[in-house]
């Protein structure tokens, strides 16, 4: 009888989740069209994989590329409209965080025909590449119009782990596993630090995880002289350094640079990439 009750429980906190995440997609969507229109060539790649042989590699290419193009078209005419909060403060957009998704865009649009080639030659599967730089892009355009800590970890994670993917792609080469394998601890490492510092942050503001309610929260207690927020300060940097590799932060970067065979601009753009998407922040 209880476990009856229970599950009925659980059924019913479902459906109020479901529901508000599908008001929520309903009456906001539009404001994330872009990313809507790489979500769509994602699924779109995965069910022509699913149901088709190699000879329809040039239909990967084409939908991958005119997802990309279709993205920054309905970035172009989304310009010059007013700065919009939506989610439930989760995610902001304006002009800025546009420029900044519009960059991503065109590094990623760029990546696909620079890599084609050298995939083409080694018989290496181009749907999972397609899908992890599409995959990559979104985390990045997500990134930049992120409000709340949340989506400040999880947008860059998405993107780390198409790249850790990507670094990884020729997996016969020892020095692409070995690429793999320190970035992917570097990256583990620095995101720990990151929600270090993010947990400082919603500590000393009172449990805020909106970026202007934090600012708010750290003067409404006077915590913003604190050393709570020097320890947070000191962690998302450290954090965000290891992940954008400036000096002296860069150390592992020359061994991953040496294991992506198939094109040398990838890690270049996922970090500039990323940088974008924090440095917009602040």
């Amino acid at each position: 009888m209880i476990w009856h009750v229970q599950n009925e429980n659980f059924i019913l906190d479902s459906t109020r989740i479901f529901m508000k995440a599908f008001h929520l997609l309903l009456f906001h969507g539009s404001f994330i069209f872009p990313e809507c229109i790489l979500i769509f060539g994602l699924i779109l790649l995965l069910m022509i994989d699913s149901t088709s042989d190699q000879k329809d590699r040039p239909w990967f290419y084409f939908i991958s590329s005119t997802s990309l193009v279709m993205s920054i078209t309905a970035l172009l005419f989304r310009w010059r409209e007013e700065p919009i909060i939506s989610f439930s403060g989760n995610f902001q957009t304006n002009n800025f965080n546009e420029i900044f998704q519009f960059l991503i865009l065109l590094c990623s649009t760029l990546c696909i025909p620079l890599s084609v080639e050298y995939i083409e030659c080694t018989e290496m599967a181009i749907t999972e590449f397609l899908l992890f730089v599409l995959t990559a892009t979104l985390g990045g355009m997500f990134l930049c119009g992120a409000n709340d800590l949340i989506t400040l970890f999880v947008a860059p994670e998405c993107f780390s782990l198409c790249s850790y993917l990507l670094s990884g792609y020729t997996k016969r080469d020892v020095r692409s596993n070995e690429a793999t394998m320190k970035y992917l601890l570097m990256g583990g490492a620095s995101s720990s630090i990151l929600v270090h510092g993010f947990s400082w942050l919603y500590g000393s503001s009172g449990g805020e995880i909106e970026l202007q309610e934090i600012v708010n929260g750290l003067i409404n207690t006077q915590m913003y002289n604190s050393p709570g927020i020097s320890i947070a300060l000191i962690s998302i940097t450290v954090g965000i350094g290891f992940k954008l590799s400036p000096a002296p932060f860069h150390q592992w970067t020359p061994d991953v640079y040496e294991g992506v065979r198939f094109v040398r601009q990838i890690p270049t753009s996922i970090s500039i990439s990323e940088m974008f998407g924090f440095f917009k922040t602040p």
